[in-house]
């Protein structure tokens, strides 16, 4: 009967959770940049650099596309998380902490940034005991599986269109042909699709990825069937390069404006950030001062204490400002006319800057796939000639045609060094190269290591 009892409270309890998580009246621990008030209401963080941090943290992940891009970029320009304290003497300050991939990643899957009361994300279910727990720490990025959903509930950062827009993106980068561009040489990776029975075509770098090649051999691992069709992937890029950069040819002009108001925008950010570290310095300083001239000067137990806090809080400021001198030198607030006019150079000279040993293969796919939705390649029997369909982004069924020689057949692969001519050659060779003499010389005259003969050639 207490068994029975227990269960029974227990079930009104959880009950109860749930009724009130249904209000939005639940409380737990929320995320970086949100505090709650006395009176129970959620506020933003009224520290400015906190707030300006975490909107830095989503305006990079709009630019860079990933998470890993936006912890490159705030290790490369020295900028921490913010948090609140949870325990001890300083809980509810401000600690700044080093960026860390899985903090950058809670806050771009958080629904909270976007406004949104969101409770039950995390919902173990199925027969499986072992699969259950596995996912019982694994919140659930979609919105249906979430048992209560409350939008604008909270002040946001981000919209929700913008919180939609970010979780697709994220799901877009765990496949190998969307998202963001891989690694390797190849341009139309995850773009390009067979002309023939219109599966995607794969990959296959050779030669220690020194030769490209796009193959579609979906029907013949799938079914057993003949490959479909092989052509050269070096042709093909440089083909479709040439057509991307005769429509980027005409908007030199806008690029070289827009580039220039994008590069003063980052550094007005990167700018602003430092503005705020320096006045947070200050801040620890002039509160260190404060907290030692409190003191009486008899009490010289506590007094040495807070005298090394100020001396330490000045020369942290020191620190900081030399390294903000640094910084300035390299990167000043206003684009010189210098750098204008590098700008305006590399935009009307888009052909060398997209052969530039500075731009990278990454870089160029993506300008690729910002243009392109994808491209359709047909070979014309086992001719080098080929049909290759461009898909512009924007612009529907329409495309661009083009046809010619592009593909390299198969047959026309083999190296001289295994051509049939060359084999006996090559075995003769070997032979002569592992009989060594008596004196411990090869026929060449070349002294072997012990005078034993050399490991014959494995081709032979």
């Amino acid at each position: 009967m207490s068994e029975a009892e227990l269960h029974i409270m227990r079930a009104r309890l959880e009950q109860g959770r749930w009724h009130k998580a249904e209000r939005g009246e639940l409380g737990f621990n929320l995320p970086r940049g949100y505090l709650k008030r006395p009176s129970g209401e959620v506020a933003l963080d009224p520290d400015e650099r906190v707030r300006d941090t975490v909107r830095l943290v989503f305006d990079v992940f709009e630019r860079r596309g990933s998470v890993h891009g936006v912890m490159r970029y705030l290790v490369d320009h020295g900028i921490a998380l913010p948090d609140r304290a949870r325990g001890g003497p300083a809980r509810g300050e401000v600690v700044w902490r080093r960026p860390h991939r899985g903090a950058i990643l809670n806050m771009l899957t958080s629904p909270t940034y976007a406004g949104a009361y969101v409770f039950g994300r995390r919902r173990a279910g199925g027969p499986d005991v072992g699969a259950r727990r596995r996912r019982a720490g694994q919140p659930s990025r979609r919105p249906e599986d979430w048992r209560v959903l409350l939008p604008d509930r909270w002040p946001a950062y981000i919209s929700w269109s913008t919180y939609e827009e970010n979780q697709r993106r994220l799901d877009a980068n765990r496949s190998k042909h969307k998202g963001v561009p891989r690694g390797g040489p190849s341009l139309l990776v995850g773009i390009l699709y067979c002309g023939r029975c219109g599966h995607r075509m794969v990959t296959c770098y050779r030669n220690n990825g020194r030769d490209l090649r796009y193959e579609c051999t979906r029907d013949q691992i799938n079914r057993g069937g003949p490959r479909c069709q092989s052509l050269s992937g070096g042709a093909l890029d440089e083909l479709v390069a040439g057509l991307v950069l005769e429509v980027l040819r005409p908007s030199a002009v806008e690029v070289s404006l827009q580039l220039a108001e994008d590069v003063e925008l980052e550094r007005a950010q990167r700018h602003r950030q430092w503005a705020l570290r320096l006045e947070q310095a200050r801040y620890e300083v002039e509160r260190a001062q404060r907290q030692y001239d409190a003191v009486e000067p008899e009490n010289r137990l506590v007094a040495r204490t807070l005298e090394q806090r100020w001396e330490a809080a000045l020369a942290a400021e020191a620190g900081l400002r030399e390294e903000h001198a640094r910084f300035l030198a390299r990167e000043p607030a206003q684009l010189t006319a210098a750098d204008r006019e590098a700008i305006r150079g590399l935009a009307e000279d888009i052909p060398a800057l997209w052969r530039a040993t500075t731009t990278t293969a990454a870089e160029r796919k993506e300008i690729v796939r910002l243009l392109l939705e994808r491209v359709e390649v047909a070979v014309a029997g086992a001719s080098e000639n080929a049909e290759v369909v461009c898909r512009w982004a924007g612009d529907g069924e329409a495309g661009t045609r083009w046809s010619g020689r592009c593909a390299t057949p198969p047959s026309s692969r083999a190296t001289p060094s295994c051509s049939s001519a060359s084999v006996p050659r090559t075995r003769e060779a070997c032979a002569r190269r592992r009989s060594p003499a008596p004196c411990g010389r090869t026929a060449g005259g070349r002294r072997t290591a012990r005078a034993s003969p050399r490991a014959a050639c494995g081709r032979c």
